[in-house]
């Protein structure tokens, strides 16, 4: 294996599997990281690098990388502790995501009450809660 063949196998550019390596003892490697601009992306993205392996020789990155993209893998693995991380950090982006789709909801106080009013309300509800005000 070359050093470019052995970098690129070992690295990643999603920011939670890089938690996830890290959480199961997947050292960084000595450079770390880079941030790429272009590339024909837009803005900026980081990609982590590690170590082939866990210093105790118990988790192989190339291994752990791909089960990261096996949807089925923590299905077949439910005790690894990789998957349970996995788990839990895909299901902290569904729920960053889930926020991301909701309408945030504006505060109002007057003369000691406060209403919630959704930031897309109509002009007529947001009249009616003013009113109760």
């Amino acid at each position: 294996m070359n050093a470019v063949s052995h970098i690129s196998s070992t690295a990643t550019s999603n920011t939670c599997l890089a938690a996830a390596l890290t959480a199961v003892g997947i050292p960084l490697a000595e450079k770390p990281f880079v941030r790429v601009v272009g590339d024909g992306i837009r803005g900026e993205r980081t990609v982590w690098f590690f170590e082939p392996q866990s210093p105790c020789g118990k988790f192989q990155t190339k291994e752990l990388i791909a089960a990261w993209h096996d949807e089925g893998w923590h299905i077949a693995n439910p005790e690894h502790p990789f998957a349970y991380i996995k788990c839990a950090l895909l299901n902290r982006e569904r729920l960053v995501d889930k926020v991301k789709q909701d309408v945030p909801l504006a505060c109002i106080k007057r003369r000691g009450k406060i209403a919630f009013i959704p930031l897309d309300a109509s002009p007529a509800t947001e009249d009616l809660f003013l009113r109760y005000l």
